[in-house]
């Protein structure tokens, strides 16, 4: 990615910048040392090394309280968010876009599919544009979801957000969703009801991931049964900004004791097992990014729950489906 150093200069400007924190993602770190040089020439900067998860998370208000900006790379805003302090946000939007053969969706063809809900992280906002065509020109009818507050774009996804999945998933045959890896179409498969095919731009492959959503699904159902007879349980509220959800965090914890349970309130910036292992708690109820228990189970030696699960674990809901944990707002 190459950094538009004039622009960013422009936009801190116009807000009426000086000091300014700056968080870069792991992949955009070699470019730290150019940006540094060209904006310590005009503002007073500050560059976390701290690791950050999206535009949910500013970093630590121990930094932030400091400087009147926070300049984050890699991720769009999340609109909902009422941020401390002014964000300017430089999208990381792939800039080579391999090409898209029609023999990449033969599999969609030959399963008789014809509508298609289109889904992109937003790295790859552009690159689906291009699938877009390449769908069309094919014959498919290919529909892009309507955003709600947490998302910018028609279409995009967060690894906590499908509402523009949601949003047409009654008119369409299956989704497609362009990233690179699993992690946003796992995301996906386990928030929608209908198949999720991902095309990956790393390797150029079409794969349905209903298969290896499975498999995850039947590990979340075996740490919500091992919950069921546990009786100390930490209800960690996330102090990140976008990740915040301290009402529904204080709900599950009545809904605890309703079921004869001992619930603890807990407020952490950073989930690590030792800390709830070290209270000697039997699971642990995680009302931040639901990533957390879906993709980390396996660091913890006690279950973790997000809080449809922990509500399934407690029997406060009466169905037996999965329910995905998605954050759509928060307090």
């Amino acid at each position: 990615m190459k950094l538009q150093t004039d622009t960013i200069i422009e936009k801190l400007r116009q807000i009426g910048a000086k000091k300014v924190m700056i968080q870069v993602p792991d992949g955009l770190k070699p470019g730290v040392f150019d940006l540094f040089n060209a904006l310590s020439k005009e503002f007073g900067i500050i560059i976390s090394s701290d690791p950050f998860f999206g535009a949910c998370d500013v970093g630590d208000s121990v930094l932030y309280k400091d400087v009147d900006c926070i300049l984050q790379l890699g991720h769009s805003e999340i609109p909902n968010i009422n941020y401390p302090k002014p964000v300017v946000f430089v999208e990381y939007k792939e800039e080579k876009i391999p090409e898209i053969r029609e023999s990449l969706f033969g599999e969609l063809k030959d399963r008789g599919i014809s509508r298609i809900g289109l889904l992109f992280s937003i790295q790859y906002v552009e690159a689906a544009d291009r699938v877009k065509s390449v769908l069309q020109k094919m014959g498919f009818d290919v529909l892009t979801g309507k955003n709600d507050g947490r998302l910018k774009y028609p279409g995009q996804v967060l690894g906590c957000n499908y509402s523009t999945g949601h949003s047409i998933q009654k008119d369409v045959d299956c989704f497609l969703l362009v990233s690179t890896g699993i992690f946003h179409g796992l995301g996906a498969q386990l928030a929608l009801p209908k198949d999720v095919y991902l095309l990956d731009l790393n390797d150029l492959t079409v794969r349905n991931l209903a298969p290896e959503t499975d498999r995850v699904i039947r590990k979340r159902y075996a740490s919500i049964e091992r919950a069921m007879s546990s009786r100390k349980i930490c209800i960690v509220v996330d102090t990140k900004i976008g990740q915040k959800r301290e009402k529904l965090a204080k709900a599950l914890v009545e809904q605890a004791r309703k079921a004869d349970l001992e619930p603890v309130l807990i407020y952490s910036n950073n989930a690590s097992p030792t800390d709830y292992e070290n209270m000697r708690c039997d699971a642990v109820v995680f009302t931040g990014c639901p990533r957390v228990p879906i993709d980390d189970q396996d660091r913890y030696s006690i279950p973790v729950l997000t809080a449809p699960e922990f509500r399934a674990a407690i029997k406060a809901r009466s169905d037996n489906r999965y329910v995905m944990d998605e954050i759509v707002s928060t307090d």
